[in-house]
């Protein structure tokens, strides 16, 4: 029987959770290709030959990435070019939210960028395009992917999506996605208190409630670390700095910047919780990363985070930083409740790993290709 060829477009996914999404995926298919054969189109310079997993790589050159006239080429390219390279395949599978309105190949796409469907926090040319684009492209796939029934339920309204066409396939964590860790927790000292949050600094990240919430919490001396860039909105975290100056709290706050994804697992494993404070998200991977470095969560009480954490978290009104303090008390004063949540997160990681994902998503590739 002939090996089917399935080429996943990774073109429109450049950076951040996206970028974590795509080595993830490649990593576990190279381990173990399910009986397929892969080959990864992506940006040139976007993922290394290592990251593809032994995996076949076409790279494609549009120019600078962060110019407006390489946005351009590269849209261009998946909605003109793409099809015509797929032809040669047996099925297209689109990882970023945009695949091509016209084509020859059964397609599956995944959707999973918020921002795209929800504009209250960024509203501009692009997010209006790059909707339109998946309105009238997700028309013609066989099989469209989400990372959580919440997000299912969000955009599907929003797009119109068939609820035979739907599937869900959460995201997964593996202690190897760290680059390896070994030894237990280490607070002799080294490291002041502080509560952790890895996220890029964007306004649905909803930041300014963990910097308020300094001002309630019982020990004057928890810091807030945040280990990500200002990139996409370099005003939003200027404003970050700014509140955290006018109230008082700035030698509390520090901004780490772009961390290596590698140290991400010590920083977890060194705060004393992950404070996860979004208004819009379709999945949260720090949950699943916390869970892995046992570290206490702390969450926003939106659909997402209620289906990946559970009861392995502690839960705060989105816009209260009051209940938000008391929240972190909790974890930091009722001990024995702390330590029962860390065992309920480290359970639920054991389901949630890379290889079940990937499982996941093979069969709906199966799926689009033999159930039409």
């Amino acid at each position: 029987m002939r090996t089917r060829r399935i080429l996943l477009n990774a073109l429109s996914l450049t950076k951040g959770g996206g970028r974590s999404y795509v080595r993830n995926v490649l990593r576990e298919l190279g381990r173990d290709s399910r009986g397929f054969e892969f080959t990864v189109v992506a940006a040139a310079g976007q993922i290394s030959r290592q990251e593809a997993g032994g995996l076949d790589l076409v790279e494609l050159s549009f120019g600078t990435s962060a110019s407006s006239l390489s946005v351009l080429r590269r849209v261009l390219y998946e909605q003109a070019g793409l099809p015509l390279r797929a032809r040669n395949y047996d099925l297209l599978y689109c990882l970023g939210d945009l695949s091509p309105i016209v084509g020859w190949t059964p397609t599956v796409v995944a959707l999973r960028n918020p921002n795209i469907y929800d504009h209250r926090f960024y509203d501009n040319i692009r997010l209006r395009l790059m909707n339109a684009l998946v309105r009238i492209s997700v028309r013609r796939a066989r099989r469209v992917v989400f990372p959580s029934r919440a997000a299912a339920d969000l955009i599907a309204e929003r797009v119109s999506i068939p609820d035979d066409r739907i599937r869900v396939v959460p995201h997964g964590i593996s202690t190897e996605a760290f680059g390896g860790y070994a030894g237990d927790r280490n607070r002799g000292g080294e490291y002041p208190r502080y509560v952790f949050l890895p996220a890029a600094l964007e306004r649905h990240k909803n930041m300014e409630v963990l910097i308020r919430s300094l001002a309630h919490v019982a020990d004057p001396e928890l810091q807030v670390w945040i280990a990500g860039g200002d990139e996409t909105d370099p005003r939003y975290g200027a404003e970050l700095k700014t509140l955290a100056r006018r109230t008082g709290v700035e030698d509390r706050v520090r901004f780490l910047g772009p961390v290596p994804y590698e140290r991400i697992l010590c920083l977890f494993r060194e705060s004393v919780a992950l404070v996860f404070p979004s208004w819009l998200e379709t999945f949260g991977h720090p949950l699943l990363e916390a869970m892995v470095a046992e570290t206490p969560i702390i969450a926003s009480d939106i659909p997402p985070f209620r289906e990946i954490s559970g009861d392995a978290a502690l839960y705060f009104p989105p816009d209260d930083p009051v209940h938000l303090a008391r929240a972190i008390d909790r974890v930091l004063m009722q001990h024995d409740d702390t330590k029962t949540r860390i065992v309920r997160g480290r359970d639920r990681a054991e389901d949630l790993s890379w290889r079940h994902s990937v499982d996941r998503l093979c069969e709906v590739f199966e799926d689009a290709l033999t159930g039409g």
